[in-house]
């Protein structure tokens, strides 16, 4: 009698914690984050009914790893391209248009040239000279806004993390207390820390370890702990070194810091720190370079000709010199040392960055930084502290001249010859008069020559050397005789002679194959046309009243199709471009990856739903099931109320036949 009430009330209550299992189940059908929960039983030893229920989720570790894998790596690929389309349209937007504004400033060129008498002409230029540049200083300000967003971005992170981890810790406390009671945490309380680890997950590349005490400790992939059983670590924000507005993050590990510019992160917080590294600062050095290339190329022409004044050209645009960042580490953080494009050799610059490490109070080595690393030997310098020093074939030069007091051996600083203040960067001369169209030098023939011979000026490449006070010195080689040998005298204006150049070089830069060589350098070089005879003359003066002459303006227009700008970091002819193919090469360049970038979030994100339906495979909640099982319970818990009521009316059965 006893056993069978016993044995009902085990099953009505049993059943009665299964049916409240599979509503709880049915509410939660839209929770996100809930696993399915399960009810089971195990038969009591003695036949007396059930044992105590037990509910638990219906989970897969294998399922929730994978998960947590693919969150991080779908939110990364989601982050980076969400960057770097913004990237992509500033650079392909018609507004921001720089390679037509660079076509167009070289248009007003030929234009000039057609009548350089044309103020108007003269003024187009300017004005086409003045918009490129404020081109450029457009993109590099909407580059550089979202370069201040992302570390914006960044800064807060930490707080976001540090949130995150510490709600992980307290879950864990609750789930270490419930596990000690009877029941056991309940499966809320595990999805809810789940749905908070699932979070931090999107940030950061994370793994996990149950422990015994089923609390969970959190890593970083490369081992670095988060979450710990007895403790945890925190994120902060901090100025990167050398750099600070290139916001780095460390983690606080039981009072030490550990820096993390050098780890992978993952999520969200990697994908913001990849795009900010290898997309937007190296874009703006690209945009550096190429404004640069640009203003040193039309500023060296400019000064090889005569404005419409008659004076030697002046330089058209501003060029900024840059500031290098010391590091943290350094004797006097005072100390600094400048950066300066070198005249005329805008064509041999990089996008490399470059560290100066010194080796005593006044020496030191130069190294490249390309791709994050920096190169195993120093590279050559030509001068003496305190400088200008010319880094070789790099087209800069370093000065220390504004450090005050010494500097000391391990001191280093970080230079970065292209990016610099846009804001700076302008045109100089507004004048239209400014533009120097004309050639500096003109070539006469003797009037008793007898050949149809005759010189012409090929390369006017320093206008310092040999020109003074808006004339030809009169040491300046400006006279060719042609020797009995058919070779080529040359004399200065004095009439004194020079040196002698072989006739049988077809002559070909008569200058530079004199001997004895005409030493130092005379600034401009020429060519002989035609075979002319022994005792025929050839003269070059200074282009007086040549306001008509547009043969620096050619030149001026033919940089449009010059090779001018470094494609990569080896400088030799085969390893330039135009400005034109520079800028595609930029703007392709981040178009390719925005398209890559575009196909791996994709993929990415499918392969996330592939994960998800697995979750939701095992610990989804199922309505259909639910339904039928609720139908089932129901049945099961009546069958169970009935045996206690059967039980009931055999005990009343038996109180009436003893009386």
């Amino acid at each position: 009698m006893a056993n069978l009430l016993q044995i009902g009330t085990s099953g009505v209550l049993g059943h009665q914690q299964m049916l409240n299992t599979t509503g709880n189940n049915i509410s939660n059908v839209n929770t996100d984050g809930y696993s399915r929960q399960r009810t089971q039983h195990n038969s009591q030893t003695d036949n007396m009914g059930l044992a105590r229920s037990v509910t638990g989720r219906e989970v897969n570790k294998f399922a929730q790893a994978e998960l947590l894998i693919d969150t991080s790596a779908s939110s990364n690929k989601d982050k980076f391209l969400a960057e770097i389309t913004r990237t992509d349209q500033v650079l392909s937007d018609d507004s921001n248009n720089m390679a037509a504004g660079v076509s167009q400033l070289f248009e007003s060129f030929h234009t000039a040239n057609d009548d350089p008498t044309s103020i108007s002409n003269r003024q187009l230029v300017i004005s086409d000279a003045q918009t490129l540049a404020a081109s450029f200083r457009n993109v590099g300000e909407q580059l550089n806004n979202q370069a201040k967003t992302v570390n914006s971005e960044l800064t807060e992170k930490p707080a976001l993390l540090n949130s995150l981890i510490k709600e992980v810790q307290g879950f864990n406390k609750q789930v270490m207390i419930a596990e000690n009671t009877s029941r056991g945490a309940s499966g809320t309380l595990l999805d809810q820390r789940d749905v908070t680890i699932e979070a931090l997950a999107k940030e950061l590349d994370i793994s996990t370890i149950v422990n015994d005490n089923k609390s969970i400790s959190i890593n970083l992939l490369n081992g670095q702990p988060l979450v710990m059983q007895d403790s945890i670590s925190q994120f902060q924000a901090i100025g990167g070194d050398p750099d600070p507005s290139n916001i780095e993050l460390v983690l606080n590990i039981n009072k030490n810091t550990m820096p993390l510019q050098d780890i992978e992160l993952g999520g969200r917080i990697g994908a913001l720190i990849e795009f900010r590294d290898k997309t937007i600062n190296s874009s703006l050095r690209e945009i550096g370079q190429l404004s640069l290339g640009i203003a040193d190329a039309v500023n060296t022409q400019n000064k090889m000709g005569l404005d419409l004044n008659g004076e030697m050209g002046k330089e058209i645009y501003t060029i900024p010199s840059t500031q290098a960042k010391h590091y943290s580490g350094n004797s006097n953080p005072a100390h600094v040392i400048t950066t300066q494009l070198i005249a005329g050799e805008g064509s041999s610059l990089t996008t490399s960055q470059y560290q100066v490490s010194m080796t005593s109070s006044m020496t030191f080595d130069v190294y490249e930084i390309k791709n994050g690393e920096r190169s195993a030997n120093p590279l050559a310098i030509n001068g003496a502290y305190p400088g200008p020093i010319e880094v070789t074939d790099h087209g800069f030069e370093i000065d220390f001249s504004a450090a005050t007091g010494g500097f000391q051996s391990g001191d280093k600083f970080l230079m970065s010859p292209t990016l610099f203040n846009l804001n700076d960067y302008d045109v100089t001369r507004s004048q239209p008069e400014d533009i120097a169209l004309a050639s500096i030098l003109r070539a006469k023939t003797g009037q008793a020559n007898t050949t149809m011979s005759r010189i012409s000026v090929t390369e006017i490449s320093d206008s310092t050397l040999s020109f003074k006070h808006n004339d030809l010195n009169i040491t300046a080689p400006q006279q060719i005789s042609v020797n009995n040998s058919g070779d080529f005298d040359i004399y200065d204006g004095n009439g004194r002679y020079m040196a002698t150049s072989s006739g049988a070089l077809n002559g070909q830069d008569l200058f530079a194959n004199a001997i004895p060589p005409l030493n130092p350098g005379v600034g401009y070089e020429i060519k002989m046309d035609g075979k002319p005879n022994p005792g025929e003359i050839f003269t070059l003066a200074y282009n007086r009243d040549a306001i008509a002459d547009n043969s620096n303006g050619l030149k001026l227009a033919g940089l449009e199709n010059d090779a001018k700008l470094r494609k990569n970091h080896k400088n030799n002819g085969e390893n330039q471009m135009t400005f034109a193919e520079g800028i595609s090469t930029m703007i392709s360049t981040v178009g390719n990856k925005t398209r890559a970038a575009r196909v791996d979030s994709a993929a990415n994100e499918a392969k996330l739903v592939q994960s998800r339906n697995w979750i939701e495979s095992v610990s989804g909640v199922n309505l259909d099931e639910e339904a039928a099982n609720m139908v089932r319970y129901e049945q099961a818990y009546n069958a169970s109320a009935q045996v206690v009521s059967i039980s009931q009316k055999i005990f009343d059965t038996i109180l009436n036949a003893a009386r």
